[in-house]
């Protein structure tokens, strides 16, 4: 078999997340020194009850009397050794005191043993899953647009959370188990040895110990099933996560169209299919400590028939080996079902490892800088860039838009306008020519520099949960409240937030649909202000006011972008009044361009 070399590669997929255990290896280490106390009272301590404390309680199978000397000789001197000559003068009365002390001291020391293992090992695996969830959140924050487009939110979501988990318990499990049970194994089988030499009758027993590596057969096929059974299971999990994410993120669309049924039944579907894919993974799991215990039990028939055939086996002896040959298999199981919770963490590495692992398509250069002095100009160069790049948006594009100047981009639905947005701020790498702000490529810019010089205003805005003032001050972190509220002057939405019940500390719903979409749309507006950014970047900002709304927000934007580089996607005519040019995309090219009613003299 070969069992070694597969637990060998197994953990070999754990080992690059022993550096979170570093910080706390004090902590693990004293859980497992407690786990080696737990296993030796088990596995050693409960078999020498037999040998030790029942001929010291009981006459012995001969039937003579176990007095003082009688049972403190032989016995006494293999289990107090140097004690002997202090304890041999012991009264009967006192030796029993002492022989009954020891269950209650082993259990005593076993149950501290295993608390303390549990409890430091479990703070290790939550100081862990904390230091693990940490690095994969700000490893999804480092990742490009494009990767979220490809993967929905509520799979993600269940990725950081659940099978965190269960990497979690799995590791916490390994660090308990991995010490305690072979430790406890080796007690055990220690105690079995030491018989085997000091009792001719018991050489013979230890032929049932054969049966312990008979055990790891059914460990071995049952192990192999279970990690693509988890990895399915954690896949629907994920899946069911996505859904419930996306009907509760729409719940005004759901209910326009109908829709309570239909995701009712997917939702049903889903469950069904977790229930099934869990139920496989129970019936695997399940299927370990039968399959031992019948081993066990013919194991332990066999000592049982071997030690009758024997007449010079006594009845300590034998309970010395029965205890000790039910110790050994004890550990099996629950080494066994720790191999079984090794395949389930390896579905949860795999999963989290598409997000640690996913390359950066947009890796900042080692020679990235910020121009000593930063201009507004911008400049698109033969750009051609598709999200496909068997389908480009934007084909051999070429513009110049002077610092402080403001350019409006026209054109039909679908034609590259928004594209056109998302490379300046290097959301997407061009896939032929460059884009060039302040005379320096993007790829070229320190990534958090490049966007430090750029505000951006969408059509919908998303505001996050928190205050309004929080909100607003996302656009210069660390503003007083002063210039907050002088922004959102600016973005006609103070006497809006002056009405609400807490004014500026009035708290948003998630994604801010406690507030109207116009409402919303002033809030963003007042953060660009407050950025103060030397490139504006504004995509109908104006599109969710109404008439009187846009007029006064018009005038404040003529003030906001006087100074600044502004780009601006327009579908309302009266949105390009503040417009120096207004160029027309179409199918991906520029095919037009004239002046604005901003326009320069």
């Amino acid at each position: 078999m070969r069992w070694t070399p597969s637990v060998r590669i197994v953990f070999s997929r754990y080992r690059p997340y022993l550096k979170y255990l570093k910080p706390l290896r004090w902590y693990l280490l004293g859980g497992v020194l407690a786990g080696l106390v737990y296993a030796v009272a088990s596995g050693a301590g409960l078999p020498l009850a037999a040998k030790v404390v029942l001929p010291l309680l009981f006459e012995d199978d001969s039937g003579s009397g176990a007095g003082a000397e009688d049972s403190g000789g032989e016995t006494l001197e293999w289990f107090l050794g140097l004690f002997q000559s202090q304890l041999a003068d012991l009264e009967r009365e006192t030796v029993v005191l002492i022989a009954c002390a020891w269950l209650p001291a082993m259990f005593f020391l076993r149950a501290i043993g295993g608390y303390l293992n549990s409890y430091w090992i479990t703070y290790c695996g939550y100081k862990l899953v904390e230091q693990l969830r940490d690095d994969v959140f700000v490893k999804l924050q480092a990742l490009p647009v494009g990767f979220f487009q490809k993967h929905q939110s509520g799979d993600l979501l269940a990725r950081i959370t659940g099978d965190a988990e269960m990497l979690r318990t799995t590791m916490a499990r390994i660090a308990q188990d991995l010490i305690k049970q072979p430790a406890t194994l080796i007690s055990a089988l220690g105690i079995l040895l030491y018989e085997a030499f000091q009792n001719e009758g018991a050489t013979l027993v230890l032929f049932s110990i054969l049966s312990i590596p008979i055990c790891i057969i059914p460990l071995r096929i049952i192990s192999r099933r279970l990690k693509k059974k988890a990895k399915a299971l954690q896949a629907q999990s994920g899946a069911l996560v996505g859904m419930l994410a996306e009907t509760l993120q729409a719940p005004l669309e759901v209910r326009a169209y109908n829709l309570e049924g239909k995701f009712a039944g997917q939702f049903r579907t889903k469950v069904a299919e977790i229930v099934r894919s869990s139920m496989k993974m129970v019936q695997y799991q399940q299927m370990i400590s039968p399959a031992v215990e019948v081993v066990a039990v013919s194991g332990l028939t066999v000592a049982l028939y071997l030690g009758a055939q024997k007449a010079d086996m006594t009845l300590s002896s034998f309970m010395v080996i029965a205890f000790a040959i039910f110790q050994c298999y004890e550990p099996i199981k629950k080494i066994g079902s720790l191999h079984s919770l090794l395949k389930q963490g390896e579905a949860s590495i795999d999963r989290l490892e598409a997000i640690t692992g996913e390359p950066d398509p947009q890796p900042e250069c080692e020679s990235a800088r910020v121009p000593e002095v930063v201009r507004g100009e911008l400049e698109l160069r033969g750009v051609t860039f598709g999200y496909d790049p068997e389908e480009p948006v934007l084909k051999d594009i070429s513009l110049k838009i002077k610092e402080g100047e403001c350019v409006a981009l026209v054109g039909p639905s679908g034609g590259g306008k928004s594209t056109f947005f998302s490379l300046l701020p290097r959301f997407y790498d061009v896939d032929s020519g460059d884009v060039l702000v302040s005379g320096l490529r993007v790829q070229d810019w320190k990534r958090k520099a490049l966007r430090d010089q750029i505000a951006i205003v969408l059509q919908t805005p998303i505001l996050f949960s928190g205050t309004i003032r929080e909100n607003i001050e996302l656009g210069r972190p660390g503003a007083t409240f002063a210039e907050v509220q002088e922004a959102a002057q600016r973005a006609d939405a103070d006497r809006f937030i002056q009405t609400l019940p807490e004014g500026y500390e009035t708290l948003v719903s998630e994604k801010g649909t406690s507030l109207s979409g116009g409402q919303r749309q002033r809030v963003s507006i007042a953060r660009a202000f407050l950025k103060d950014a030397p490139i504006l970047l504004l995509d109908e900002a104006t599109s969710a006011l109404d008439n009187e709304s846009e007029a006064r927000i018009q005038e404040r934007l003529k003030e906001l972008v006087k100074g600044r580089t502004t780009l601006l996607i327009a579908h309302r005519l009266s949105t390009t009044a503040i417009a120096d040019r207004v160029v027309e995309i179409d199918n991906g090219r520029i095919v037009g361009e004239r002046k604005g009613g901003g326009a320069r003299p």
